[in-house]
């Protein structure tokens, strides 16, 4: 049986209503799926809690802009200041941020999540990230566990109504690839998800993407979704990273 999950952005992202809980795979811009984060935009899905590892990359950057715009209600990460946006909606009063964690164990509460567990038991941060009034927005103290006279946290997993996954290349059966930075644990965020979406760079026949290139495989892929091409994306941070001064603007009529 030959199923299609190739679809219009459209319908893909038409699974994001206000209110819900979106997981998306970045790190401090890098691996953003673009084409989704512009069509939030243009829609306006507001009230969102946005499950990410970092906030994204400053100066009006992709995820940045959701912030900006108002459109995240509530944040868990692993750090809110990566974008100038979040910290600025932080710091105003418009995002709510409960708790930071550690970035190894948000890792953990996501693939806790994906795997279907209640969640992971974490030494790191005892004694320190459950002190009294720390998270001043905690509806209750974070919980701890002994074990063998070894002191745990219990940190819940995580799950979302939709999973946003950014790839290099897909098949209609929903198998991706990823390259570079964007191998980290987007394969976890695919299955914490009740709804996934892969973006990608490039959508390929089944066969075209070797078995040990399959970063995600099908089952945990409901919809694929056209990108940036590959070239587009790189002129897409290219250009950003020119505006930042972190890399020289090209002299006039020379090409990359």
């Amino acid at each position: 049986m030959n199923i299609d999950k190739v679809m219009s952005i459209d319908a893909a992202m038409a699974h994001v209503t206000p209110g819900a809980r979106v997981m998306m795979g970045e790190f401090v811009g890098a691996g953003e799926p673009a084409k989704c984060i512009e069509w939030l935009l243009a829609h306006r899905i507001d009230r969102l809690t946005l499950i990410a590892n970092t906030s994204g990359l400053r100066g009006d950057f992709l995820m940045g802009k959701l912030f900006a715009a108002g459109l995240i209600e509530e944040y868990i990460g692993t750090h809110g200041a990566t974008s100038n946006e979040a910290s600025d909606a932080y710091l105003s009063g418009k995002l709510k941020v409960r708790q930071f964690f550690p970035m190894g164990t948000w890792a953990e509460k996501v693939r806790a999540g994906g795997h279907g567990l209640g969640g992971a038991l974490v030494p790191v941060g005892v004694g320190i990230l459950d002190q009294e009034g720390l998270f001043p927005d905690l509806e209750e103290p974070k919980r701890t566990i002994e074990i063998r006279g070894k002191t745990y946290l219990v940190e819940e997993a995580l799950t979302a109504d939709v999973s946003i996954i950014r790839g290099y290349r897909a098949d209609p059966l929903g198998n991706v690839e990823f390259r570079y930075m964007a191998t980290q644990n987007q394969k976890d965020l695919a299955m914490a998800g009740k709804f996934t979406i892969a973006e990608v760079n490039e959508i390929v026949p089944v066969g075209a993407i070797p078995p040990e290139r399959v970063g995600c495989p099908g089952p945990f892929v409901n919809a694929v979704v056209q990108g940036y091409s590959l070239a587009d994306q790189h002129t897409l941070y290219r250009d950003h990273w020119i505006k930042l001064g972190r890399l020289p603007k090209l002299p006039e009529g020379e090409t990359p």
